[in-house]
């Protein structure tokens, strides 16, 4: 018998009982390699390993990237996806089972809390990747700011709407994106009370470039040291704006006429825009309302207060002219912490774009 056989054999599972397997129509599961991905079906899944349908054998032992999601074309949305890694651990007649390689902290529960009778036990493949994206989001979290991983859990299992779960898991998987990118990723924390106002309060934020806007927030309140409490200001005055107003702040904050100088941006001149950009670059529908939204924004500290007429519905000529304060929120949304001349003088692009896609 050769090693690879002895292999085989000894892959006949003997340790503690392995979490239940289910079938998983219409999952599929994308593995990259040579000019492109290709799919594979999948014959079950478990909450730590997955065994696809395939004549491919790959070496014992070897690590691979998996993408679950529908069968189909591959995705480009990410909230239809998740992306693991997984290890071969055995050969079968018609295919190959893998063994999840997981993040630390990563608990996936996979039929754990399924109430259904037998007729209809088995979720779809839409529940079984909300609760792989959910695994992954609590596992950053708790990563990032081990004090609060108690607290997030019980607010992601114990009577949140579907709704907040899954906004609050788009938010932190954006951000683990986010960092991804950033010097010393691995070693960056956040602090717990910035966490847990971000998640719950960003919870309720649709649309998506909205979303975006908490990312960029929580992105930008990690630091190595994890004692940043500087962001819990902007987490407030976010959690006050609803879509409309979010994005007249981000037509405001976008239109800037300040001249540029060798030392930067002179703040001798803010930037403002007039009652009809902003009505013609937000949504023409919703004029009637702008003036209560632009009195909201002023209230908050985020733009200033004009001594001309607020009669907007008439689309009287008006300047808006945001403070240093909503300056300062939509830079750090942005994914900017810096000094907020500096996020103007670098950076020509925005979401404003996003927010009115």
């Amino acid at each position: 018998m050769t090693a690879l056989s002895k292999w085989i054999k000894a892959s006949s599972y003997s340790g503690p009982p392995r979490p239940e397997r289910r079938t998983a129509p219409g999952l599929a599961a994308y593995h990259w390699a040579g000019s492109g991905p290709r799919q594979f079906d999948i014959r079950d899944i478990s909450s730590t390993g997955v065994y696809l349908l395939t004549r491919d054998r790959w070496v014992p032992g070897e690590v691979v990237s998996l993408t679950l999601q529908r069968h189909g074309p591959p995705e480009k949305v990410s909230e239809r996806r998740f992306s693991v890694q997984a290890r071969a651990v055995r050969w079968g007649d018609d295919g190959i089972g893998f063994s999840f390689v997981l993040p630390t902290g990563m608990d996936v529960r996979l039929w754990e809390t399924d109430a259904k009778s037998e007729e209809d036990a088995a979720p779809g493949p839409d529940d079984i990747l909300r609760e792989f994206r959910k695994a992954g989001a609590l596992a950053f979290l708790s990563r990032i700011s081990p004090e609060a991983a108690r607290e997030i859990a019980e607010f992601m299992h114990q009577g949140t709407s579907d709704f907040r779960i899954l906004s609050a898991v788009e938010i932190a998987l954006k951000t683990e994106e986010l960092l991804a990118w950033a010097p010393d990723s691995s070693r960056l924390l956040a602090h717990p009370r910035v966490v847990v106002r971000i998640i719950e309060d960003g919870s309720w934020a649709d649309p998506d470039w909205l979303q975006h806007f908490w990312a960029n927030l929580l992105a930008t309140s990690c630091t190595v040291m994890g004692n940043d409490e500087s962001n819990l200001p902007y987490v407030y005055a976010l959690s006050q704006l609803t879509p409309i107003h979010a994005q007249i702040l981000a037509v405001v904050c976008s239109k800037s006429t300040e001249p540029r100088t060798e030392h930067g941006w002179t703040p001798s001149h803010p930037p403002s825009c007039s009652a009809q950009e902003i009505i013609t670059r937000t949504d023409p529908r919703e004029h009637v309302r702008i003036d209560r939204d632009l009195g909201h924004l002023s209230n908050l500290e985020l733009i200033k207060k004009s001594e001309k007429s607020s009669r907007l519905a008439t689309l009287e000529v008006a300047d808006i002219t945001p403070t240093r304060r909503g300056l300062e929120l939509y830079a750090r949304c942005n994914g900017h912490r810096g000094a907020v001349e500096s996020y103007y003088a670098a950076f020509s692009t925005n979401l404003y774009d996003l927010a009115n896609e």
